[in-house]
């Protein structure tokens, strides 16, 4: 298939997946663009267009997440992420992507079993800062910065606008974060402006329709595709991570 074509098509698919749920955009893209782009462009690719895409839904949805939380999910995360980049020296990440997969589909596959108005009864700044911190470090560690707190906003009783409002603004931070860190470490690929002119539109089109789908759904259809979405991406990340690390 045609390069641009194929940049295309993956971006849209992951720009209306991020509208709809508010998540997942560099998931859904990052496997295709590093088949088709250098390592370094491919990411820089995928953490501008999600970025833009979590901008214009947090906009969109006119939805602010509470500032106690937001911080305190924000700041460790900040904090974690450096030191996932550097327990990476250490760690196998084969290992922790099997491990962090096993726990999406545990997680999701547990949720789904409870009832749908359930909430934890710990939820306090104290444990929304410690689901930042490992956010971050899951981050540094294997780009899943996003998959811990949006799992936790399942939890932890509010309505889906709030939910997409805190992971979302957080994931926004960690992604801004990873991409001052990413420029600060190599330079700027010179194909990425022509990539960027190309995918900037698809974002802006895609993310618009994902929001619409939103809309439409009431809260126990946005719990269900959530929890499907979380399952999916626990099972490929094990998929993809397991030949790896039994070789």
């Amino acid at each position: 298939m045609n390069e641009t074509l194929l940049l295309v098509l993956c971006i849209g698919c992951a720009g209306l997946i991020s509208g709809l749920t508010g998540f997942a955009f560099a998931l859904i893209a990052s496997g295709t663009l590093l088949s088709i782009r250098s390592p370094v462009e491919a990411t820089a690719l995928v953490l501008v267009c999600s970025t833009v895409a979590q901008a214009i839904s947090i906009l969109r949805l006119r939805t602010w997440p509470p500032r106690g939380t937001a911080l305190a999910m924000i700041l460790p995360g900040l904090v974690g992420a450096p030191i996932g980049i550097r327990l990476l020296h250490g760690l196998d990440p084969q290992l922790i992507k099997v491990a962090i997969g096993g726990f999406l589909i545990l997680y999701s596959g547990t949720v789904a079993l409870l009832r749908a108005d359930y909430r934890v009864a710990f939820g306090n700044p104290w444990s929304d800062g410690a689901v930042g911190f490992l956010g971050g470090v899951l981050g540094g560690i294997a780009g899943l910065s996003g998959a811990l707190p949006t799992a936790w906003s399942l939890v932890r009783g509010w309505e889906p606008r709030t939910q997409r409002a805190v992971y979302q603004s957080f994931t926004l931070v960690m992604q801004v974060w990873a991409l001052a860190i990413l420029l600060w470490l190599h330079p700027i690929p010179p194909d990425l402006v022509g990539d960027l002119a190309l995918a900037l539109p698809v974002v802006l089109a895609s993310v618009l329709a994902g929001l619409s789908l939103f809309a439409r759904i009431d809260q126990r259809r946005f719990r269900a595709i959530v929890l499907v979405l979380l399952a999916a991406i626990g099972l490929t990340t094990t998929a993809l991570a397991l030949p790896g690390l039994l070789g």
